[in-house]
């Protein structure tokens, strides 16, 4: 038996053919994204034996196949998601950091501009240099908040655009998630018909759209029987063979106002934690927004907040050219609550700033759980920011300068508790920015005096000193004890003039020790020992409630009892009160007129006013006093009383006498003014450790070494992709020098197989002839 020579040609040209076409087909798609260069595998036609010999057959073509390392494709999805991460969380806090740190539109200027005009006016209080002084402070303090405003208004709109690109994002993983679920399909299909074989392009395009999807966010790959099923954040499944679950963006359950990502479930949508999502451009923006965007409108609004709070509480004590007490300087708004939108009650938060200089630039998440064994219910309290959380069986419960409380809710208003797993987000100073104004533009009602005078006769003996006095709390006490002592009232932020309209009465009782006078429906926290407990006051007892409603508050010696706004201490000096005695809260302003004498056989002052409590203050030892007593005259010491306090040295002569009295006039007067502008050197942020300009200037530092440190990684990654790809490209890429060696040389083997076939031709013609 002969070999088949022209079946050998016929296999060659076919093979040479299918080279040719394979290289071609290489060429044609070498801008092709995504593309992997495919090589013609053939291999020897089984042998025949003929006459103890193998005579071959040709040869075989066995499959073309695509050039895919399946480990540098994992490595380029992956640095291609943490590059496209760094390259949008970049793009989007160089926008803050441009902002903030532009000399020109940033907050530092304005401050300072308005607080020199402070000092302007503390240098010339009066006439019309005074009053030019005046304009200049009103223009600068306008000057400031508008561009306070008008940096949280560009927050804002940082904002908006973010949850515009979420939104964006969204759709395109949608859009690749459906192709990858398409392409799926499409391969299984192509496969059961050609008998397992690979369809190289609908590979390539495969891969390729989840090289995309990657560049939107970091997803896993799992090939299940040739199929890729797609998981996504912490194994939320995208893709499932031919089924995708759609993604939407929809509204945050405690902010309206904020994007986030659900999936369908059931029929219901179920919205995914934003740090669960990471990776790509999408978890870029949510790791932008969460760490630096919020953190800067948290930042630039506890500045905010902290300038017109202590700016105003100053203010207050002070006194203007009409004569008046001093008001807000400023206004700005108060810490925003929002109730989740999956809440089963009504209930809301009550939020309220008790200390500025003690506010974090957190938000914080306030649940109501389910008490565990026999404890009741309680209120769990998060800080956002670092996770730091406290507990409280009751509200209010202070936290980091904020009191948190139930609202009342409706007409009349109403407190509603919370049903069990209800969840509130509180914004302290999100909002405070884009809020801030001025709230006085009358020049003379700047309160650059002092709304407290006094004055030595000319007829006194000794050469005794009485400084003229600073007004410290806008809250005197009163009592008629004759055993304990109510000390300084201290006036938190949430204070308001009118909870002490009329003077509190409080009355002290005994079996058990209580104090009454609260008005029903009275929140009351009692400290003592780092515990506080919370009492609502009401008509009848009822220690069951939540919190416990009492008749009148428990008292403890010593205790700081708040309420109001305000806090002050009760304690026995050195017996207990006895049932009957009075401890009385009013408005320190106006001043009551006082004349104190100094007697020398006692070496001390009377006539202080009736029923005050009197502290001397002497270094480092404050030593209270019950009404009525003889106040002893220490060299340079402080006595307060009232809530006025003033500073006492010199020689006294017996007889001497000090007059104490309201100022008639704020005009010529600079002492608050003074105060006034202290308040921009003077620690009061962060709990007593930087001032307005430390804190806004760490904003900036912070925003700064965020886009520095984004820059850096986003250069890094954008190095390790370009590694990665060179590396992908150095084994599936197409060289056109080498696809064009391959045409050569499959051109030579079409010839060389066109040839063996005409010889198979020649010979065959040969054989008939010998026929014929």
């Amino acid at each position: 038996m002969g070999t088949n020579i022209l079946g050998i040609g016929q296999s060659a040209l076919a093979a040479a053919q299918m080279g040719i076409a394979t290289a071609g087909h290489n060429i044609s798609n070498v801008n092709t994204p995504g593309y992997s260069r495919q090589v013609m595998l053939q291999s020897a036609a089984a042998a025949q034996n003929v006459g103890g010999s193998f005579i071959g057959q040709g040869t075989v073509v066995g499959e073309v196949r695509r050039i895919y390392n399946e480990f540098i494709g994992q490595q380029v999805n992956a640095t291609q998601s943490s590059k496209n991460y760094a390259a949008a969380y970049l793009n989007q806090v160089q926008q803050i950091n441009n902002l903030v740190a532009d000399p020109t539109a940033g907050i530092s200027p304005a401050m300072q501009e308005f607080f020199s005009s402070i000092q302007n006016l503390a240098t010339s209080p009066n006439g019309t240099a005074g009053a030019a002084a005046r304009q200049a402070v009103l223009s600068n303090g306008s000057s400031l908040a508008s561009r306070i405003q008008s940096m949280g208004a560009r927050l804002d709109q940082i904002s908006d655009d973010v949850s515009n690109r979420i939104g964006q994002t969204v759709t395109s993983i949608n859009g690749y998630a459906k192709q990858i679920a398409d392409l799926n399909d499409f391969i299984e299909t192509a496969q059961s018909v050609s008998g397992g074989a690979a369809p190289n392009d609908l590979l390539d395009q495969r891969d390729n759209a989840v090289t995309e999807l990657s560049k939107l966010v970091s997803v896993s790959v799992v090939n299940q029987g040739g199929k890729y099923n797609i998981f996504m954040g912490t194994g939320q499944p995208l893709v499932l063979g031919a089924s995708v679950s759609v993604l939407q963006p929809t509204s945050s359950l405690t902010d309206p106002s904020r994007l986030q990502v659900s999936y369908e479930s059931n029929g219901a949508l179920i919205q995914l934690n934003e740090k669960s999502i990471t990776g790509g451009e999408l978890g870029g923006l949510f790791a932008f927004r969460s760490n630096t965007l919020d953190m800067a409108k948290n930042s630039l609004g506890r500045v905010a907040v902290s300038i017109a709070t202590e700016f105003n509480d100053q203010h207050k004590l002070g006194q203007d050219l009409n004569g008046q007490v001093g008001k807000d300087f400023f206004s700005i708004a108060g810490p925003v609550s929002t109730p989740s939108g999956a809440n089963l009650g009504t209930a809301n938060m009550a939020v309220s700033f008790s200390d500025v200089g003690a506010l974090t630039t957190s938000d914080y998440r306030v649940q109501y759980l389910a008490g565990v064994g026999p404890a009741a219910n309680y209120y769990k309290i998060t800080r956002v920011s670092d996770g730091s959380v406290q507990t409280s069986e009751t509200l209010p419960a202070v936290v980091d300068g904020l009191s948190f409380n139930l609202a009342a809710i409706g007409a009349p208003p109403t407190v509603v508790t919370p049903t069990v797993n209800d969840e509130f987000m509180v914004r302290p100073t999100a909002q405070a920015a884009s809020s801030i104004s001025l709230a006085i533009t009358d020049i003379s009602k700047i309160a650059a005096a002092t709304p407290v005078t006094t004055s030595l006769p000319s007829t006194n003996l000794g050469s005794g000193k009485f400084s003229t006095g600073v007004v410290n709390s806008l809250v005197s006490t009163t009592s008629n004890s004759a055993n304990a002592v109510i000390g300084f009232v201290t006036v938190g932020d949430s204070y308001k003039s009118t909870t002490l309209a009329a003077p509190l009465n409080l009355t002290f009782a005994t079996a058990p020790n209580s104090l009454a006078g609260f008005p029903i429906g009275a929140l009351v926290s009692v400290t003592n020992g780092g515990v506080t407990s919370n009492y609502e006051v009401a008509a009848a007892a009822a220690p069951a409630a939540t919190p416990p409603q009492v008749v009148n508050v428990p008292y403890t010696s010593g205790a700081t009892v708040t309420y109001g706004g305000v806090s002050f201490v009760i304690k026995d000096n050195p017996a207990a009160p006895t049932a009957g005695d009075t401890f009385t809260l009013a408005s320190s302003l106006p001043i009551t007129p006082t004349t104190l004498t100094y007697n020398s056989a006692g070496n001390n002052f009377t006539g202080f006013p009736a029923n005050a409590n009197v502290t001397v203050k002497n270094g480092g030892t404050t030593t209270s006093y019950v009404a009525g007593s003889p106040i002893p005259y220490i060299e340079g010491s402080t006595i307060s009383f009232n809530g006025l306090s003033f500073n006492v040295s010199g020689a006294y002569a017996n007889g001497d006498v000090v007059k104490i009295t309201g100022n008639p006039s704020g005009s010529g007067d600079n002492r608050n003014a003074t105060f006034l502008a202290g308040l921009q050197t003077k620690n009061t942020m962060a709990s007593g450790t930087t001032s307005f300009q430390g804190a806004y200037g760490q904003f900036v530092s912070n925003v700064g070494n965020k886009a520095h440190e984004m820059e850096v990684t986003t250069k890094a990654e954008t190095k390790l992709l370009t590694q990665a790809l060179q590396a992908q490209q150095s084994e599936s890429g197409v060289n056109l020098d080498e696809e064009a060696a391959n045409l050569l040389r499959y051109q030579q083997a079409y010839q060389a197989a066109g040839k063996l076939m005409q010889i198979a031709s020649q010979l065959f013609d040969a054989l008939l002839a010998l026929g014929r």
